[in-house]
């Protein structure tokens, strides 16, 4: 998975998270044929623990390296970030939104975003700017 091949080259020169948050396509909403194809069969969680377990079966699935952080069930990053169904940022060290992959894109474009780490952080072995400095 090319995400956790971006995390494995840069985890010590930035601060990696995956957020889960709620279901895109739960079974009890709007279900995507897809997701019946590969047997992603899952209610929208009802509780933080519900929740969590889902991300675990994510993160195993996925075979997903970088951390993992749930959303609250208000969904509030869901609704900062506009992350459904999913999206990909770059923070920099002010936690500023640098880079966002396209809202309601198919996917999302993995290489842009690495691109854009890549420019922010500079060439691996190259010095990481001081936050404040």
């Amino acid at each position: 998975m090319r995400l956790n091949e971006i995390y494995e080259e840069l985890k010590d020169r930035v601060q990696f998270y995956c957020v889960y948050i709620q279901e895109a396509h739960p079974t009890d909403g709007r279900q995507s044929a897809q997701n019946l194809v590969d047997g992603i069969l899952y209610e929208q969680p009802k509780s933080i623990k519900e929740r969590e377990e889902l991300a675990q079966v994510c993160v195993l699935r996925l075979n997903l390296k970088m951390p993992m952080l749930l959303d609250d069930m208000s969904n509030e990053v869901d609704r900062l970030y506009a992350a459904l169904p999913d999206r990909l940022y770059l923070l920099d060290e002010n936690g500023v939104v640098v880079f966002r992959t396209v809202v309601g894109s198919p996917g999302f474009d993995v290489d842009a975003w690495y691109a854009a780490i890549r420019g922010h952080v500079g060439a691996p072995g190259a010095s990481l700017p001081i936050p404040g400095a």
